[in-house]
């Protein structure tokens, strides 16, 4: 159809319906001629021209013909009507619309819930496919060995959920922005190493996974996904993140972690954000993250830090994960979070506890193993909430009584120290249910910690836990495990 020629859209998609029509009708007539014997019909799905059977022998070379005839019919009126709808001036009224989608689906075009090609080794995806995926809403060609897609992918105006992970893609084609309606993508486990411009035309995205491929840049253009909730870059080769990342308002999720950043740019724009994943980069310093007043989870260790952050404003963060850095202290801002669940601090630099650190009433899980802690104070038993207490090699030379506080407590770490004595008021842990006590200079002919440990013993196990304490090591002395593998105290 020439630009030239005057547009009749209402008269035009009926003729183009009524001809899809046609070939359907032809098409289904073929169908039940190439029917296994005793079956209804053949599977909805185009068949290949080389499988086709005739109650169960090979199909002659005219029905071959008049297949191939069909499907190049089909083919061609199909284009007419996307070049049709390109074109349309005015919107269609919905009388329009309906008889043109009931031609599709009598095409077995069906508007359908998924359309999976998952795991067919595919190499690349032909006009078929795309046919027969253009009215489903969730397609998935993960796991094959597409290297491209075709301009056509833009033909799937339905489509909302894509999967494109597990392939060997290294970028999307410029019509690739046609898919309005697409919500969450999939292109993880691929060969990206940009991530593309196209995305940045897709208004409608809300999720984006491209974790484990190549990626070391991100296009500018990424300000345009003014709905997007979910972004993991997880695993790739990220060493800057561009500034107009802050622009992502309605973003809620960002996992830039295992990647090879060792800066982060302002996010005080991205005020809807409830997790943000960083560890496992190169990170010396962090930007001020006090708006970010919806976070939940922040994830940091395994980076190069340290100072935390001001946790100001932090009212919502239940789980706070800081360890493998340079921290030396822990911020008294720690106050402010209020609903503080988790807090791991493992394998830094901490040698003393701010006593603001109390007022997290909602702590339950308290993780400081390999710092440089001395003393344990007394207001860190104030926390009635705490299960768990992981103060494992450090420095410590006694546990103190006032542990026994600690009522909700399931689980206490505290093998690697120099504690030669444990209190007896252990034994009023009446919830504890794993005790670790290795590597710690205890006497084990002292009579009280033999009766000791065998009461904690047969605490943590009427609990449903282990006792791990000392064992008596060759040559004398003290090997300090597996307690557990004997009675005391009886």
């Amino acid at each position: 159809m020439e630009d030239s020629e005057p547009l009749k859209t209402p008269e035009r998609l009926l003729d183009l319906s009524k001809r899809l029509s046609r070939v359907a009708d032809d098409f289904e007539a073929l169908r039940s001629r190439l029917a296994p014997a005793g079956t209804a019909s053949m599977p909805p799905a185009m068949p290949h021209a080389a499988g086709l059977q005739t109650n169960g022998e090979t199909a002659d070379d005219s029905t071959l013909s008049r297949f191939t005839s069909i499907l190049s019919r089909l083919e061609a009126v199909t284009g007419q009507v996307h070049e049709l709808r390109e074109k349309l001036t005015r919107p269609l009224d919905s009388t329009m619309m309906s008889e043109y989608e009931a031609s599709l689906r009598d095409l077995n075009v069906e508007v359908v819930q998924e359309f999976s090609r998952e795991k067919h080794n595919l190499e690349e995806i032909s006009s078929e496919l795309i046919i027969a995926a253009q009215m489903a809403i969730s397609i998935n060609f993960a796991g094959n060995r597409l290297t491209a897609l075709p301009s056509s992918i833009g033909l799937l105006q339905h489509v909302q959920d894509l999967n494109l992970s597990e392939n060997k893609l290294t970028s999307l084609p410029y019509d690739f922005g046609k898919l309005s309606t697409l919500k969450t993508l999939d292109i993880s486990d691929n060969n990206f190493s940009s991530l593309p411009d196209a995305l940045g035309d897709l208004e409608s995205l809300e999720r984006v996974d491209a974790y484990k491929n190549a990626i070391s840049t991100i296009s500018p253009k990424i300000a345009g996904l003014k709905n997007l909730k979910e972004l993991n870059l997880f695993n790739n080769q990220l060493s800057v993140i561009p500034p107009e990342i802050n622009k992502l308002g309605s973003l809620e999720l960002l996992n830039l972690a295992s990647n090879r950043l060792t800066a982060v740019p302002d996010l005080s724009g991205l005020s809807s954000l409830t997790r943000l994943a960083l560890f496992w980069n190169k990170i010396t310093e962090l930007p001020s993250l006090t708006a970010l007043n919806e976070l939940a989870d922040l994830q940091l260790s395994k980076n190069q830090l340290s100072i935390l952050p001001d946790l100001t404003g932090q009212g919502n963060l239940s789980s706070l994960s800081v360890g493998n850095n340079k921290i030396a202290r822990i911020p008294s801002s720690i106050a402010s979070c209020k609903k503080l669940n988790e807090l791991s601090a493992g394998s830094n630099l901490i040698s003393q506890l701010p006593p603001e650190i109390a007022q997290v009433h909602s702590l339950t899980k308290l993780v400081l193993s390999q710092n440089k802690l001395a003393t344990l104070p007394d207001f860190l038993f104030d926390l009635e909430k705490l299960e768990t207490l992981d103060v494992a090699d450090n420095e410590l030379e006694q546990l103190p009584p006032p542990v026994s506080r600690l009522k909700a407590l399931t689980n206490l770490f505290i093998q690697g120290n120099k504690i030669v004595e444990l209190p007896e008021t252990l034994r009023d842990l009446q919830n504890i249910k794993r005790i670790t006590l290795t590597g710690n200079p205890m006497d084990l002919q002292d009579s009280r910690y033999l009766q000791l440990s065998g009461d904690l013993q047969t605490l943590c196990e009427a609990n449903g836990g282990r006792f791990t304490g000392a064992e008596k090591a060759e040559g004398g002395g003290s090997k300090l495990k597996g307690l557990g593998k004997f009675k005391l105290g009886t």
